[in-house]
């Protein structure tokens, strides 16, 4: 089962997600994950500009107001190839920065509920979801 784990970077979860912008290019980043954020995404204004195939409405919040935008989610090898919604926002940024400096945003549970995610002492991982069992009917 295709997954990617990594290690906490001082006590935070975090994923390496990478991003189709419209002329084709990838983008790889690194993204602080919190499974209590009710936006899928919240990244840097100018990677959020970058990486937008369209933007939509701005949302307020309590970090002020994002700027939103649909991105393409391109991780293939999690099965993740789809467009996802997300947001620009110099706070949200900050704060994922002040974390570690590698961060330049927050992926949140709309995206993580995309795939299988979790932790334990040591890592955070995200995986391809398996799948179900066929019910079990035996033969009468």
């Amino acid at each position: 089962m295709p997954e990617q784990r990594n290690p906490y970077r001082g006590s935070r979860a975090w994923l390496r997600l990478p991003f189709q912008t419209k002329d084709g290019s990838v983008h790889r980043l690194d993204l602080m994950a919190d499974t209590g954020s009710p936006a899928g995404l919240i990244l840097r204004p100018d990677l959020m500009a970058l990486l937008a195939h369209r933007m939509t409405g701005p949302r307020e919040s309590n970090l002020g107001s994002l700027a939103g935008g649909w991105l393409r989610l391109y991780a293939p090898e999690l099965g993740l190839v789809e467009l996802v919604r997300g947001y620009g926002n110099d706070n949200a940024a900050n704060i994922a920065r002040r974390s570690h400096p590698d961060f330049v945003g927050v992926v949140g549970l709309p995206v993580l509920r995309l795939a299988e995610y979790g932790g334990n002492a040591d890592e955070f991982w995200i995986r391809t979801p398996t799948a179900p069992s066929p019910p079990h009917n035996p033969a009468i």
